[in-house]
């Protein structure tokens, strides 16, 4: 599993404050919130809490939830007034209570194998209240796997310098899957320190998550094109 939000989430948390347009993104899921009346709303996959302080701000019910401690000790130091919890996508400890739940930053996309994703969906599903609404965004496997190519990213945070260095490898054991290898050069102070990470994530095609949602119990509302990657909308029917 990825050190990025565990040995790294310092870096990250400082670095994806620049890859990320939280603002955008906020904007994003707040016009969905709205057209559907959505006020009490758990966000998996929570990290820093960067999405969390806008939510907040703008008077949501929220909760937090992510895998790792390391991210959810950031959110709490940033977002002091937050509600934040450790736990697994797949395994959610709800029982109806939501009127929206989001999966953000992709992160999804760590569920590599079938039976997590339906576990995943069907946690999602037993979380809501009736018509609830499920949002959650996905790599797009035609366009990763038809444009797979490494790439580089360079961030300057508070005299910081982060380089990322990435190289992607084609997996395909549990489905469209792929290795992302990443080397971290981080210099401060003149002084250079360098991490190597790697994780193996997953893409999705259309019908995949079609068929995922109609398994579980959800109709879908609205798929909403993001070039690489796609955002679904979906509605509890069941």
């Amino acid at each position: 599993m990825t050190q990025l939000y565990s040995t790294l989430a310092e870096i990250y948390h400082e670095m994806y404050q620049h890859v990320f347009d939280y603002e955008k993104e906020f904007h994003f899921y707040d016009a969905i919130l709205k057209t559907n009346n959505c006020h009490k709303i758990l966000e998996i996959g929570c990290g820093s809490g960067m999405l969390a302080r806008r939510f907040l701000t703008n008077g949501y019910d929220y909760l937090g939830l992510d895998l790792y401690n390391e991210m959810l000790d950031i959110a709490r130091r940033e977002v002091p007034s937050g509600l934040f919890i450790q736990g697994d996508m797949r395994n959610l400890p709800f029982d109806r209570q939501f009127d929206a739940i989001l999966i953000t930053g992709r992160s999804i996309a760590y569920v590599i194998e079938n039976k997590g994703i339906l576990d995943t969906i069907n946690g999602v599903h037993k979380s809501l209240r009736d018509n609830g609404l499920f949002v959650f965004g996905v790599f797009d496997a035609n366009q990763i796997f038809d444009n797979f190519s490494d790439f580089e990213q360079n961030i300057n945070h508070n005299g910081k310098k982060i380089r990322r260095i990435s190289h992607l490898e084609k997996n395909l054991a549990t489905g469209w899957t792929y290795d992302w290898s990443a080397k971290y050069i981080i210099e401060k102070d003149n002084e250079i320190s360098e991490f190597n990470d790697i994780t193996t994530l997953r893409a999705f095609t259309r019908d995949e998550i079609a068929l995922f949602i109609k398994l579980t119990g959800f109709n879908i509302e609205e798929i909403i094109d993001e070039g690489k990657a796609f955002t679904i909308v979906a509605k509890k029917t069941l």
